[in-house]
């Protein structure tokens, strides 16, 4: 058998290695693919290729998505630099992250874990509120700018990663492209009535996000989820 043929059984070995669980573990496969791939001449278009993946996050959200989620999956594609795609599930949705395979494995458990961790909190929140003879306007005030500090500290928790490709400026120069237009006076007067609304609730949100844990597992029996990184036809 050739060596270039060994290789390829090698690269195909480790693509299958490559959906696993353990996140190290498919990292490292993918590295190991990309390493031959390189070693025995394809192009660096088939090598990036190879390393790309997507992995769909364990959790089940509504069939509508509220301002609070999206702000979840824009700092986590900003952060990882990945893409998020909703998809449908049963009537609802779930978040599919797509990008350089390892990342979007740890988007999606990042995923998991915030929103699993917001709820909870949310919840203690409002039971924190019971009984305190409050109007439900005020509670609602309250609960939401305990919310809208809670996810700007579990945000700011988040790793950086290294960029890919130039992506923030990517990124940057979309945006300016799309909102060029944008009334940026308009824009600060929106900004400071939504801060005008705020309680002190929103600090204490910030302090707790602040204390979420990123490596700790959804569940201590659920395993991080796959990627399913895309192989190449002649493999």
């Amino acid at each position: 058998m050739s060596n270039k043929r060994k290789a390829l059984k090698k690269i195909a070995k480790c693509l299958e290695l490559s959906n696993s669980s353990n996140i190290n573990e498919a990292a490292q496969a993918i590295k190991m693919a990309q390493s031959l791939m390189r070693k025995y001449g394809l192009g660096q278009d088939d090598i990036d290729f190879i390393g790309l993946g997507k992995t769909t996050s364990e959790t089940i959200l509504p069939s509508i998505i509220n301002q609070s989620i999206l702000k979840i999956i824009r700092s986590i594609n900003r952060k990882f630099a990945v893409e998020c795609v909703l998809i449908n599930y049963k009537g609802l949705k779930k978040a599919e992250f797509i990008g350089v395979a390892e990342r979007a494995i740890f988007a999606a458990f990042a995923f998991d874990i915030i929103y699993r961790e917001m709820n909870q909190e949310i919840g203690q929140f409002k039971n924190s509120l019971s009984g305190s003879g409050n109007e439900q306007t005020v509670i609602s005030k309250r609960v939401n700018s305990f919310l809208a500090g809670w996810i700007e500290g579990a945000i700011e928790k988040l790793p950086q990663l290294d960029t890919i490709d130039n992506y923030d400026k990517k990124m940057s120069n979309f945006i300016d492209n799309e909102f060029k237009n944008l009334d940026r006076e308009q824009f600060k007067k929106q900004m400071a009535e939504a801060i005008a609304t705020m309680t002190q609730d929103y600090e204490k949100g910030v302090q707790k996000g602040k204390k979420i844990n990123i490596a700790q597992p959804v569940s201590s029996n659920q395993p991080k989820p796959k990627a399913k990184p895309k192989k190449l036809s002649n493999l």
